[in-house]
């Protein structure tokens, strides 16, 4: 009988939001929000408490012709934001780097790094892992499970290493990159 590892379920999500009740006015209001660790202060958003929000269709165009209107149900995760009301503020002195689609292979790992002017947004698209991070140098290195959806944020000049736990599974993530002023 084959067992399944407890990193690899899926996290259960709450049921998206439909559009018109989320885009009411303060309706959002830090709805991205979620607590720094207090030990390592990494934001780390699991999928669950992530906004999930329902547009029906998404991007309407009423105005365009029929065959160029919106149709059918479209899910939107709200993961981080600087949107009015919903500001975090990871973003001011920011300017874009890159964006990777990473897969790693099963078992695989990335090395403990740290980019001095750098930071990265990951997002877990598929696959199951853990996020290895330590704050400083020196410092205690806390292990958190990765799954599909969940959100991380690590600051310039913090230590980090990604590795998929799976034996068979790829585990699949967007990095985003992020430079300091």
């Amino acid at each position: 009988m084959h067992e399944e590892n407890e990193t690899e379920k899926t996290a259960w999500e709450p049921a998206a939001l439909p559009a018109e009740d989320f885009h009411q006015a303060n309706a959002h209001a830090n709805i991205n929000r979620a607590p720094y660790d207090t030990v390592s202060g990494v934001l780390f958003k699991r999928a669950a408490h992530i906004k999930r929000v329902r547009y029906t269709p998404a991007n309407p165009a009423p105005e365009m012709p029929l065959p160029w209107q919106g149709n059918g149900e479209t899910t939107v995760r709200w993961l981080f934001s600087e949107e009015g009301g919903t500001a975090e503020g990871l973003l001011a002195g920011a300017t874009f780097v890159l964006l990777h689609d990473t897969a790693l292979a099963p078992q695989a790992a990335t090395g403990m790094q740290s980019h001095a002017e750098m930071d990265e947004v990951l997002y877990i698209i598929a696959g199951a892992g853990q996020l290895h991070h330590r704050p400083t140098e020196g410092s205690p290195v806390l292990a958190r499970v990765l799954r599909p959806g969940d959100a991380v944020f690590i600051r310039a000049g913090e230590y980090h290493r990604i590795e998929n736990t799976s034996a068979t599974a790829e585990l699949r993530l967007l990095v985003l990159g992020l430079r300091r002023a």
